[in-house]
């Protein structure tokens, strides 16, 4: 019961923050076959915008029976190459965070997000669909630097 009335409480304050579980990071293999696009990408800045869905904030204006505004994070990447995409050919990208900040100014953010530095090279997994991908702690997204071992698979597998 204890639990129940915890788990409630944090969902009704305005900062919330969920738990984000992860097993273990997929293979390179694996992970190539989840990704709906894979890509290496110079992170260029982030803003919010209105008009994207984010499940999280629905589920709060849900349990809090009314209709809160908000935004949700995006980053913005000037991509070097598509290691796999089923519609990314262009030169940039968009994910969406899993953050959102609501008309009042409170935010809502997932421990299973991440964060970029500006004009850091990443490898990025993402999932979901172009203008909408995703990415969080349980793929392979990393830095750059760090990324040999993928690269040297992906090569390989594209």
């Amino acid at each position: 019961m204890k639990i129940l009335l915890l788990t409630f409480l944090i969902l009704i304050f305005s900062n919330v923050a969920s738990a984000c579980l992860c097993d273990t990071l997929p293979s390179v293999e694996k992970a190539y076959s989840e990704s709906a696009a894979i890509f290496t990408a110079k992170y260029i800045g982030s803003e919010y915008r209105k008009g994207i869905k984010s499940e999280t904030a629905e589920i709060e204006n849900e349990i809090s029976g009314k209709k809160h505004d908000y935004e949700v994070l995006i980053y913005k990447f000037a991509v070097s190459k598509w290691w796999k995409s089923g519609t990314g050919t262009g030169n940039d990208a968009i994910l969406v965070a899993d953050e959102v900040r609501f008309a009042d100014g409170s935010t809502m953010i997932s421990d299973c997000g991440l964060w970029f530095e500006k004009r850091k090279d990443y490898l990025i997994y993402a999932y979901g669909d172009a203008g909408s991908y995703g990415t969080g702690v349980c793929t392979r997204t990393r830095q750059l630097k760090r990324a040999a071992a993928d690269i040297a698979s992906l090569r390989k597998l594209t």
